[in-house]
């Protein structure tokens, strides 16, 4: 021992003066490897375990003395060592000098400057065959191991088998005499890691509880578990092995999976159900009865009402000054009272306050039970169908002007042919008489009027098929027609102020009915002007790429209750109108595809909008 050298010429004493602080621990394994891995100096604890002095294996590589088996995940740590890697506490076979092998158990190492390695350790006394036995009868645990209904093992610190009770095999379907003295062979590989976090918690006394991972059985299909991992101690305290519960979680995470599917779902219908309410133009409600109270008020409440739903939900009768009383009273009944368990329909006409005109609303209120079968609370639906309103008046004026007008036409023929020949007979009486006079002039001048009426009859009965349409400039013809009513105008008084828009499209129309509307248009308008005053004609371009023609006059206006009535035959408020030249002006727009708006307020002028849609022939 004393010839013996290291690389750099140090002396076997020397090396032991240098590991001098390792005879303190003299129970432990101790080794020193240079970079090459060649023992460079063993304690006597090691010559003892090994049977060899360390004059007979200094200088030999150490792995000449590992089990074959052993030798490449030994060679892996040395590596890490060197490499200043972490070391995970390992367990390998070492051959002693009669042949047989034992079980090292390396708790530490670590490198030197230089490369070398010092490791510790300590023997393990027990086989990996009887080993798990052992442990589990040296606290008495042997029965009732087996009949433990989670599946439960005891590794070696090197995550070999040695013990399993029946639910393990049961679990994973591995038998016992497959599994003992085996890797365990339930670890996946992508899982290897976890090995070495667990040998370091075992090493440090803690315990691992709970820890949630997978596990792979016999026909390789992966199952979630939870392990409860513990350290299994001898009489002086060290590890000598570990025990391993496993709880299958397969039925949990399946039981979770879906759960979490339902509030997926849940999660996806009230977003569906929030995109809806939020997006649509109706307004919903949810009001609480008992608590007299809205508790969800979606935002088109604003577009719909011009208050922020907030101001709703603070107080609920933020809006009533917009409701006439009577619709009022009504919509507070059925908010706020108990009904049966059907829906209930209002239409309500709101104030116009803000100038835009009145509207109207439709709210169809649905009652709510409690578990109890109670009714407690109620959703509303609110919808504004002015606009359908509208539409439905304008349908029925058609309807009537369409009836009317076939009726007006079918006696207008009956009665043309002999007002000609009573018209003929009182012209040809006045010139045989030569006589001139007062009630002939009346006579003629009533006619006149009769057969103006029949005509305008006959013009309701002309099908929309037999108009001729063209694309014309629709500045062109209101030109022409200004030209033409500009002398009476001027004898009445009245100025004619023009903007006609620029680049309009070309209107599909039929010229000639279209200078007969604007001709009554502006008959009305200076009739509505006895004293003078001013007329505005514009045209413009509207969104939808329609053209509206606008006239405005600042006559006497047109009570609001007449306005509905206007075009109806026979309801004029002239002396002598027949409402029969608006009602021909309404049936020639209508078969224009257009439509005509007229707004007047009593005292303050009468606007009437024309508005001609783009159509190609």
């Amino acid at each position: 021992m004393e010839n013996l050298q290291n690389e750099g010429g140090m002396e076997i004493s020397t090396l032991k003066e240098t590991f001098s602080w390792f005879a303190e621990l003299s129970k432990e394994l101790l080794i020193l490897l240079d970079s090459k891995g060649r023992i460079k100096y063993i304690n006597a604890s090691l010559e003892k375990a090994l049977q060899y002095d360390l004059s007979e294996v200094a200088g030999m590589n150490y792995l000449e003395l590992v089990h074959e088996d052993d030798r490449n995940k030994s060679n892996e740590l040395f590596c890490a060592v060197q490499d200043n890697q972490f070391f995970p506490p390992y367990t390998n076979r070492y051959c002693r000098k009669d042949g047989t092998y034992i079980s090292l158990l390396w708790r530490h190492a670590k490198a030197t400057k230089e490369g070398w390695v010092q490791g510790m350790g300590q023997l393990v006394k027990e086989s990996s065959d009887n080993l798990g036995e052992s442990i589990a009868n040296s606290v008495g645990l042997s029965h009732f191991f087996d009949l433990m209904d989670d599946a439960s093992a005891i590794c070696d610190m090197e995550g070999r088998m040695l013990l399993v009770n029946s639910a393990f095999e049961h679990l994973y379907k591995w038998k016992k005499q497959e599994l003992l003295g085996e890797f365990c062979p339930t670890i996946p590989k992508h899982l290897y890691h976890e090995v070495d976090y667990i040998q370091t918690e075992i090493w440090n006394g803690k315990k691992i509880i709970h820890l949630q991972t997978f596990r792979m059985k016999k026909d390789g299909s992966i199952i979630p578990v939870s392990l409860i991992i513990a350290p299994i101690l001898d009489g002086d305290g060290t590890v000598i092995a570990v025990s391993v519960i496993t709880k299958d979680l397969t039925e949990l995470m399946e039981t979770t999976m879906m759960i979490e599917q339902q509030n997926d779902l849940i999660t996806c219908q009230e977003r569906l159900i929030l995109d809806i309410t939020e997006n649509i133009n109706e307004v919903i409600t949810l009001f609480d009865m008992t608590q007299c109270k809205f508790l969800y008020v979606s935002p088109s409440f604003e577009r719909l009402w011009g208050i922020s739903s907030e101001e709703l939900c603070e107080n609920p009768y933020v809006m009533k000054d917009q409701f006439y009383q009577e619709d009022l009273e009504k919509l507070i009944k059925v908010y706020a009272a108990p009904f049966d368990d059907v829906p209930l329909e209002l239409e309500c006409k709101l104030k116009d306050d803000s100038g835009i005109g009145e509207r109207w609303i439709r709210i169809k209120v649905t009652p709510l039970a409690d578990e109890n079968g109670q009714i407690t609370r109620n959703i509303g639906i609110a919808q504004d169908i002015t606009e359908w309103k509208k539409q439905d008046e304008a349908l029925k004026k058609q309807d009537k002007l369409g009836a009317l007008g076939q009726l007006a036409a079918g006696i207008a023929h009956e009665i043309r042919n002999p007002l000609t020949t009573v018209k003929g007979l009182i012209q040809l009486l006045a010139q045989e008489s030569n006589d001139n006079n007062f009630y002939n002039k009346i006579i003629l001048k009533e006619l006149d009027q009769v057969e103006s009426i029949v005509t305008e009859f006959l013009m309701l009965a002309n099908p929309y098929e037999e108009i001729k349409f063209a694309h014309h400039n629709i500045n062109e013809v209101l030109t022409e027609i200004i030209q033409f009513m500009w002398p009476e105008a001027l004898l009445h008084k009245v100025e004619m102020n023009t903007t006609l828009g620029d680049s309009l499209p070309l209107v599909y129309c039929e010229p000639g009915q279209i200078k007969q509307v604007m001709i009554n248009v502006f008959k009305n308008a200076i009739e509505a002007m006895p004293s003078g005053g001013s007329m505005y004609i514009t045209t413009s371009l509207l969104l939808d790429g329609s053209v509206a023609i606008e006239v405005r006059d600042e006559g006497r206006g047109i009570p609001k209750e007449m306005i509905g009535h206007l075009g109806e035959p026979f309801y004029s408020n002239k002396e002598r109108g027949t409402g029969l030249g608006l009602m021909v002006s309404y049936k020639i727009i209508e078969n224009h595809r257009g439509t005509i708006q007229i707004d007047s307020d009593n005292g303050n002028g009468t606007n009437v909008k024309i508005i001609l849609p783009p159509r190609s022939q």
